[in-house]
């Protein structure tokens, strides 16, 4: 099982997190975010980053060209699209290489076939819980659901996901689960992970899956 750990801020926290080795460091570029980075993210670092962990920037319905300058100032392996954007924005990224990460927010009556559009386009889908925020809520929602999903198209698992709950993943071993996306539950505040509870979870990880 795969570890995304997503809205990184601080250089030094970003810098101790990579002595982890996660799979996936998530920046969120979206300013009405308490996580965004706009202001303060170290383009050289992220430059620099081992090859075993892949940058993800988090966008919400965001500009194009701004996007993909983006993409291009801190060498973003993929973009994690949050809003509500449509197969035709996506689409236009796919035709420029840029690998999309595109985000649905699960609900009680979530209706899964509406994902077969865009299935061309993704390399991933990620599966959040619906709350008052886009990501970040801190709560799971019902991973029964993701049984009606068709499997076609592997996907990240992200909301409330702790170390309480990690284990019942395992009952869930039939899903294309690609990888599991933390962020809120691992925090000492908002954008400061706390790097020993992160440990714990990837030594969790290491020993169920």
């Amino acid at each position: 099982m795969r570890l995304k750990v997503c809205g990184m801020r601080d250089s030094k926290n970003i810098v101790q997190l990579l002595a982890l080795k996660p799979d996936y460091m998530g920046f969120i570029f979206y300013n009405k975010s308490p996580r965004d980075v706009q202001e303060v993210l170290d383009a050289e670092l992220l430059n620099n980053f081992p090859k075993e962990t892949e940058k993800v920037g988090v966008f919400v319905n965001a500009d194009l060209e701004e996007l993909k300058e983006k993409v291009g100032t801190y060498g973003l392996d993929y973009v994690q699209l949050h809003g509500d954007e449509s197969v035709e924005y996506v689409a236009e990224l796919f035709a420029v290489g840029i690998k999309v990460i595109k985000v649905f927010s699960i609900g009680e009556a979530f209706d899964f076939s509406g994902l077969d559009l865009y299935n061309p386009f993704v390399d991933f889908f990620l599966f959040d819980t619906k709350g008052k925020a886009r990501g970040g809520n801190g709560e799971a929602f019902d991973w029964e659901i993701l049984k009606s999903y068709n499997q076609k198209v592997p996907f990240f698992l992200s909301g409330g996901i702790d170390l309480d709950n990690v284990y019942a993943l395992e009952g869930f071993g039939e899903m294309n689960i690609h990888a599991i996306d933390v962020n809120s539950k691992f925090e000492l505040a908002p954008g400061l992970k706390d790097i020993e509870r992160i440990e714990q979870l990837t030594s969790s990880l290491r020993a169920c899956f």
